[in-house]
């Protein structure tokens, strides 16, 4: 099967590999009291996934969580895309999101995107949470739009779904930023499952989120273990399998 070409498929491509959220760091400090206050059971930690894309193997996907102080948090995601897929721009993505975390939950501060290798943001946005709105651009379309509580951006919503899980709590609602418009996500538990991974069988949660009248739907493996870092994703379109991350190596910084 050849690599999907067309503009839809490219960025249905690069939203897959980025949707979980730089190179996996050689050691993690342990977390501080403090940093444990304003981020619950959060703790730095770098996963790399093997990334298949309708049964092809696409290349690698890197995501990397780091604590740059109270209540300030940068996920950071880069992908390294193999064989055909090295052809397609989109494929190659280095996006990060800088957000807060604290009384009122992850609250994602400044995203940028950067597609292929001319290191040309296509995307830079800003949230401001006193104004309530958002602005910046993706790509040549400028944006300027009202935000509520609760909006994530592609990285922060799976550091919002960790940081809930890890308080106790599912939300029952996610809504993700698009320059289309705000998009809201259903979240539910759907099993519990061990999973055979490379860093043995580990207990794990599945859950599943969707778009209220999409055909697409999500599922996130992820391990209480490990603060709820998901080991496995996977996106289907009715019963099709479209792309799924498989977790290669984890490194997550110690606790208390």
């Amino acid at each position: 099967m050849k690599p999907p070409t067309p503009p839809r498929a490219r960025r249905r491509l690069a939203l897959g590999i980025g949707a979980l959220g730089l190179a996996a760091i050689a050691s993690l400090p342990p977390v501080a009291a403090a940093e444990r206050a304003a981020g619950g059971d959060l703790r730095p930690f770098s996963a790399r996934y093997a990334f298949t894309w309708h049964g092809l193997n696409a290349g690698t996907a890197t995501f990397t969580l780091s604590n740059l102080g109270p209540g300030d948090w940068l996920y950071a995601s880069s992908t390294e895309p193999r064989g055909l897929f090295s052809l397609v721009p989109a494929a190659t993505a280095h996006v990060t999101s800088r957000m807060s975390v604290g009384p009122d939950g992850v609250r994602p501060i400044h995203f940028e995107g950067i597609e292929g290798n001319n290191r040309v943001p296509g995307a830079v946005l800003d949230f401001d949470w006193n104004a309530l709105r958002v602005r910046g651009h993706m790509k040549e379309d400028m944006v300027d739009m009202a935000l509520h509580a609760g909006v994530q951006d592609d990285l922060s919503v799976m550091i919002s779904l960790m940081h809930s899980l890890g308080l106790g709590s599912l939300p029952s609602n996610i809504s993700l930023f698009d320059k289309s418009g705000i998009r809201d996500y259903a979240y539910l538990l759907e099993r519990s499952e061990t999973l055979a991974t490379t860093i043995g069988a580990v207990p794990t949660e599945v859950y599943r989120s969707q778009r209220k009248g999409s055909p697409r739907h999500n599922l996130y493996w992820c391990a209480p273990e490990y603060g709820y870092v998901p080991l496995r994703a996977e996106q289907h379109r009715g019963g099709d399998l479209e792309w799924r991350m498989e977790l290669i190596s984890i490194e997550r910084a110690p606790g208390p």
